[in-house]
């Protein structure tokens, strides 16, 4: 390097003063400057102050994720209300238990109705949920997408009565974990595949 090319150097990267014992400080920043500032001045940019515009940000897997939790979610409240509906009655056959429920799922409910109704029982009352998705399996080649759903469902005002309108007991519910596999079907929309309840107290 020259003398003429290394005072052109200087000229361009601003004087060289001296400076007293540097600060703790100031070597960190110093430091900074030395990875951002490899081999000599620091890049200003273009000198018109332009920006290189950045590509747009998307996110269709976030965005996927977050429909799917939401279908599951209402799949699984429409099961409830389906059930508590066809309880009044103790109806196996409720329409729309089959509209939010499938496999064995939709057994286990039917079953129970069946049996409440041999018995002359239905169910009155309303219970509490609080559903979370907890899990999201996305599709792929060789599955169809699954949410699991979690949940503390509150059956303290949800008992049995014989159809004459007398409780068969007084005991109440309670606070009951439970959890659920929520499944795409296409076609047919978005339906619990399977589900189990716990005792009260569990959650």
């Amino acid at each position: 390097m020259t003398i003429r090319s290394r005072r052109r150097r200087r000229a361009a990267c601003g004087p060289t003063r001296r400076l007293g014992h540097p600060t703790p400080a100031a070597v960190a920043l110093a430091g900074v400057a030395a990875l951002l500032t490899v081999g000599g001045c620091a890049d200003a940019g273009p000198s018109d102050g332009r920006q290189t515009p950045q590509p747009p940000v998307s996110a269709p897997a976030q965005d996927a994720r977050g429909s799917a939790e939401e279908a599951a979610l209402a799949a699984y409240r429409g099961m409830w209300q389906a059930y508590a509906k066809a309880g009044l009655t103790a109806n196996p056959d409720e329409p729309d238990l089959a509209r939010f429920a499938s496999g064995n799922a939709l057994k286990t409910l039917k079953n129970g109705l069946a049996s409440y109704r041999s018995k002359g029982q239905v169910l009155k009352g309303e219970y509490a949920l609080n559903p979370q998705a907890a899990q999201v399996s996305l599709a792929s080649a060789s599955a169809t997408v699954t949410v699991t759903v979690t949940d503390c469902i509150d059956d303290t005002k949800f008992l049995v009565y014989k159809t004459s309108g007398e409780p068969i007991n007084d005991v109440p519910g309670g606070r009951r974990a439970a959890r659920a596999t929520v499944t795409d079907l296409g076609a047919e929309g978005w339906k619990v595949a399977s589900f189990g309840v716990q005792g009260p107290g569990t959650c």
